[in-house]
């Protein structure tokens, strides 16, 4: 374990509780705050100690804390089998250099045949349904990771997360993506995989093989088949429509794993309305308290544990600031909920089972707003705000900023997904408004390069931790800034609501 080494300079006053906040949960003794782990369980109670100081009221199941139940699922990789059978013979495959997977609660032994599904995108309502006419019942479905033209950042973001839901109501057994060959490298991949207990809440039931092939061996998958894959790479890279059909290849797997159970909290704590007709309406605060925990081969550096400081102790900081801010000045006519999520890196576990299962008695959440590893790094010129186009929300957000004198910028890596990858997206797909937040930056500009230089160098990397630059009159100016957002959505005199031609206005989920 490497030993704390000094801070950056002490921040201005409105930013020292915010960064008290991160250092606490960024230190070494919690070891990463992996989902489940005592680190992860001394940063709950450390939230829920500053949502009392603040004065809210617990409103988890138990308390605070709403416990939620998981299970892990760790492929046995000595004992696990794999070979591409073709019409010429069987080829063994090994996990890692050809094959990377997924273990699923449903993973088991497999002998399926393949068939290639373009993109593997259904979004009908898009124009676009890569499955259309194929028959995917007992296959192995084998995509491109890419996303055709022409389809607005949000429902890329969309379509991307969601294939297997589609592919799996159609009949098939698992999905497998085509990977980069300038980044495919060595590694065996996720070995283990974290899933809700509840069955019915796992993007990937039914799933009994999932992950990324090697992409020296496509021309081989491709081999005796109808589809030419020179021709379908070249398409790829315009983003183009692609073709699709069945394979001659098929996949054998024997996948042995073993199972556990866990549980992890998220931590509640709500700011009563005060208005008799809007208090049972809920906006809902949220950032993830859990990272990636420690470093899990060899040691060269001395460093073994993933801090993330930025990922989210700074967003959880945030979150409690926010609470403190809020609650001094009061006057919320809707009730307003601060909703510590766990598992987001394990994939938004925590905020699915809080949007399915919300521990706040027979009140309706009516918006949601997150904040995750918003990069306090450069000035507050603009933000971010992942969702703007989708509803009304950015009309708050736009008077909020204007009085600021900060701008709302258009995202200039839609590829990135980030509309789908924090913790709103489990509250977008049960039909509720929501926004996601980072400071911004104008491309070509110096803000953009230590962006997204940030982001190669120190997205989940042993680097992010306490000892990185930090702009505090940035995270000040934010936190400000979100605060004043919280009570604007709070005492708008309408209930939130989307676009009218949002994808999202219908809820995703039942």
């Amino acid at each position: 374990m490497a030993t704390e080494a000094a801070a950056p300079a002490p921040p201005a006053p409105p930013a020292t509780e915010w960064w008290r906040h991160v250092q606490v949960l960024a230190h070494d003794s919690l070891k990463g705050r992996d989902t489940g782990s005592p680190g992860h369980e001394s940063a709950a109670r450390y939230i829920a100690q500053q949502f009392a100081a603040a004065g809210l009221t617990p409103s988890g199941t138990d308390g605070w804390f709403q416990r939620i139940p998981f299970v892990e699922v760790t492929l046995d990789q000595p004992r696990v089998q794999l070979a591409l059978r073709t019409p010429t013979g069987s080829t063994p495959l090994v996990l890692g250099r050809d094959l990377r997977l997924t273990p699923r609660p449903a993973t088991g032994n497999v002998d399926a045949p393949l068939v290639f599904a373009g993109y593997g995108l259904s979004l009908p309502q898009a124009g676009v349904d890569d499955l259309n006419g194929l028959d995917l019942r007992g296959k192995i479905v084998v995509h491109m990771a890419g996303v055709p033209n022409g389809l607005s950042p949000a429902l890329q973001a969309h379509g991307s997360r969601n294939r297997w839901a589609a592919m799996r109501d159609a009949g098939a057994v698992g999905i497998i993506a085509i990977g980069s060959a300038g980044v495919w490298g060595n590694g065996a991949g996720a070995t283990s995989s974290l899933s809700l207990a509840d069955s019915l809440l796992d993007d990937a039931r039914g799933q009994r093989v999932g992950g990324t092939i090697n992409p020296a061996l496509i021309p081989r998958l491709f081999a005796g088949s109808a589809l030419v894959w020179d021709s379908v790479a070249a398409r790829a890279s315009r983003g183009d429509p692609l073709p699709t059909g069945a394979l001659t290849t098929s996949l054998q797997a024997t996948l042995p794993t073993h199972r556990r159970t866990l549980t992890s909290p998220n931590v509640v704590g709500i700011i009563p309305g005060t208005d008799p007709a809007l208090r049972h309406e809920v906006v809902v605060y949220s950032a993830h308290s859990d990272h990636v925990g420690t470093f899990k081969g060899p040691v060269l550096t001395g460093d073994s544990i993933f801090n993330g400081a930025m990922d989210n102790a700074s967003g959880a900081a945030t979150l409690m600031e926010t609470a403190r801010l809020v609650a001094q000045r009061g006057g919320n006519k809707r009730t307003l909920a601060f909703v510590a999520v766990t598992a987001e890196e394990k994939g938004l576990l925590g905020s699915r089972w809080f949007a399915a299962h919300p521990s706040l008695g027979t009140s309706t959440i009516v918006a949601n707003l997150n904040t995750d590893m918003f990069l306090p790094l450069i000035p507050l010129k603009g933000v971010f705000a992942y969702g703007y186009e989708e509803s009304d929300l950015a009309d708050d957000l736009d008077a909020v900023v204007r009085e600021r004198g900060i701008a709302v910028l258009p995202d200039p890596e839609p590829q990135e997904n980030r509309f789908v990858r924090s913790d709103q997206y489990s509250f977008i797909r049960r039909g509720i408004p929501a926004l996601a937040f980072k400071v911004g930056y104008t491309p070509g500009t110096p803000e953009a390069t230590i962006w997204q230089a940030w982001v190669r160098d120190h997205y989940h990397k042993l680097s992010d931790d306490t000892t990185q630059p930090v702009n505090f009159e940035t995270a000040a100016r934010f936190n400000a800034m979100y605060a004043d957002l919280a009570l604007r959505v709070a005492n708008r005199a309408t209930r939130p609501s989307w676009r009218a031609k949002s994808f999202f206005a219908v809820p995703l989920v039942p």
